[in-house]
């Protein structure tokens, strides 16, 4: 993957035209711009089918009201027409901005302002799913930094150091939870994995443990549940895209196939064991035993490393302590600090996706090329070529 820096863009793209950067399907800004809304509009009803799926799969609900089937209908259309805005918008503001600057390309109104404008975008999304969405874009920049910081030497991405980073986040992330436990409404957070209330009744109960029943029934049950979702997971990922030629597909299974489902039963075996350990030890529940049950959970990243499930522990942790701040009133309400967080991170990461590829987060690539329909990978392609002095 090549970078682009800023210097190599102002000499090769500053005068270029935008119909070769923007829209090399058609001359005009305009009908180029219709088609790209088209595609976006496309693109991202299928990425957030399978988001919304998942999401509602995950809650473990069997059978769902009319009420709620119509919010989950509602909940789809909105983020369809959200991502669509996002993408389509690119071409526009692009061309447009291009004309502002005297019909010159420059570095940082390429795509990194236009995106960060168009992040504003994320209010069609439902107040309950921004949160979600902003959370997860902030930990893709944070992943992004720290792959720069590797890529320019200041810093080596071990695989003991992502696991000492996700064993931080998880610890902070398990005791903040806990501590939301007692409220009526919570922070909304998409995570692996939702801990339990602390239990403040243990001395009316034979039971210490946050838990009915017995705790090594408690332990198996999560962890034989979390496996099972992790290997249905990679099962899918392996065999979908060969589903064809299901011989081709089973014989393509290998032992590497169960690191996911490996990771995902030990994190919650682990957290559930100690968090039983010190119950049972003290003789009460406390939500200060998720910080050694996150951190020892946390081990279990060795089955499967991933920066990115490390980088989303810390960015979790802190969106709830963001919540704190703004019912102690430390952040004023009148601050939208989330939105700007939002739009800013979005901003970076299309500007890091096309001009520093190798340090982009493999989900950008996924997220930009599907939501637009495939159009991202024909405006990569001519970039380069624009780049390479080929056209």
């Amino acid at each position: 993957m090549v970078e682009i820096s800023k210097h190599l863009f102002d000499e090769k793209c500053r005068d270029v035209s935008c119909q070769k950067l923007f829209h090399p399907w058609n001359q005009s800004c305009f009908m180029a711009s219709l088609f790209g809304y088209k595609q976006s509009f496309l693109g991202s009803a299928k990425f957030y089918l399978v988001i919304h799926l998942l999401q509602n799969l995950m809650r473990g609900k069997k059978i769902l009201t009319r009420k709620e089937l119509m919010q989950i209908g509602e909940y789809y259309v909105r983020s369809t027409i959200f991502g669509a805005f996002v993408s389509g918008t690119c071409i526009t503001l692009g061309c447009l901005f291009r004309f502002l600057m005297g019909n010159r390309m420059t570095y940082y109104t390429y795509l990194l302002v236009p995106n960060t404008l168009n992040g504003i975008f994320i209010l069609l999304e439902p107040p309950s799913r921004r949160g979600l969405v902003t959370n997860l874009f902030c930990s893709l920049v944070l992943e992004y930094w720290l792959r720069n910081l590797e890529s320019s030497g200041y810093l080596s991405l071990t695989v003991a150091k992502q696991t000492f980073i996700f064993m931080v986040g998880s610890a902070v992330l398990f005791y903040l939870m806990r501590l939301e436990g007692e409220k009526e409404k919570r922070t909304p957070l998409f995570w692996l994995f939702t801990p339990e209330k602390v239990k403040h009744n243990a001395n009316n109960s034979n039971n210490v443990c946050p838990h009915d029943g017995q705790c090594w029934k408690y332990i198996l049950k999560g962890s034989s549940t979390y496996f099972g979702v992790g290997l249905a997971i990679s099962l899918a990922r392996a065999i979908l895209p060969k589903i064809r030629s299901p011989i081709k597909a089973f014989s393509s299974l290998r032992g590497a196939h169960l690191k996911l489902a490996l990771f995902f039963g030990s994190y919650i075996g682990i957290y559930r064991s100690v968090i039983c350990y010190l119950c049972r030890k003290r003789g009460y529940d406390s939500a200060l035993y998720a910080l050694p049950a996150g951190y020892l959970a946390g081990l279990s990243l060795l089955f499967k490393p991933n920066l990115g499930f490390a980088t989303a522990s810390l960015t979790g942790a802190f969106k709830l302590y963001a919540t704190i701040l703004y019912e102690k009133k430390i952040i004023p309400e009148n601050l939208p600090l989330p939105i700007l967080l939002y739009c800013f991170c979005q901003g970076m990461l299309f500007h890091a996706r096309f001009l520093h590829p190798h340090t982009c987060p493999s989900y950008m690539f996924r997220l930009i090329n599907t939501v637009s329909n495939g159009s991202s990978e024909y405006l990569y392609s001519n970039l380069l070529k624009v780049v390479k002095s080929t056209i």
